[in-house]
């Protein structure tokens, strides 16, 4: 009796310490001290989905600014609803300026800020409404700041990126760069 006993009691304890140790995940190695990448874009959503017309009109604006005290060689794209690719040059009026043109590189020297204004209703059709908002740096690192507003007859909407916190974005090196890297 008391070997079917061991025969039965020993693979059920072991079966249950298996069951009690806990899973450890594994992720990509990363050589000690080495952080992950940074990203190389952010995007971010334009609540720009409100009554539209030439008597309601809605006004985008959007600022992004160079946190950082070195220039920033990036791209700011803003995407309609089925996806394409606003490249309207924005306006400027009654003090709003606009200094980005959507999808085209530009440099922001430290500590600057490039400005983007459009009205959709008058200045543009309501159907050439932006809801999604990229900035990419081409190269180099960058450390930014954005945020933006739909304005509705009165009513504000804030566009927020990063939660309206600085973040950090990193252009993926060229193959000529990460050798010059690895040389180091």
């Amino acid at each position: 009796m008391k070997s079917k006993l061991k025969k039965v009691l020993l693979p059920v304890m072991a079966l249950s310490l298996t069951i009690m140790a806990p899973a450890i995940a594994e992720g990509p190695s990363q050589t000690a001290g080495q952080q992950p990448p940074l990203p190389e874009e952010i995007a971010f959503q334009i609540p720009t989905n409100n009554y539209c017309s030439a008597d309601k009109s809605l006004d985008f604006s959007f600022q992004l600014s160079n946190a950082g005290s070195t220039p920033a060689d990036i791209t700011v794209s803003f995407y309609q609803q089925d996806g394409t690719k606003l490249t309207t040059e924005g306006t400027s009026y009654q003090e709003i300026g606009s200094t980005i043109i959507p999808g085209k590189p530009f440099t922001l020297k430290g500590y600057a800020t490039g400005l983007y204004h459009i009205n959709f209703g008058n200045h543009l059709q309501c159907s050439e409404r932006v809801y999604l908002g990229r900035i990419f740096v081409n190269s180099g690192k960058a450390s930014l700041l954005a945020r933006g507003w739909v304005n509705t007859n009165g009513a504000v909407q804030n566009v927020e990126v990063n939660g309206n916190q600085t973040f950090e974005l990193a252009a993926v090196p060229t193959a000529a760069e990460a050798a010059a890297t690895k040389a180091e």
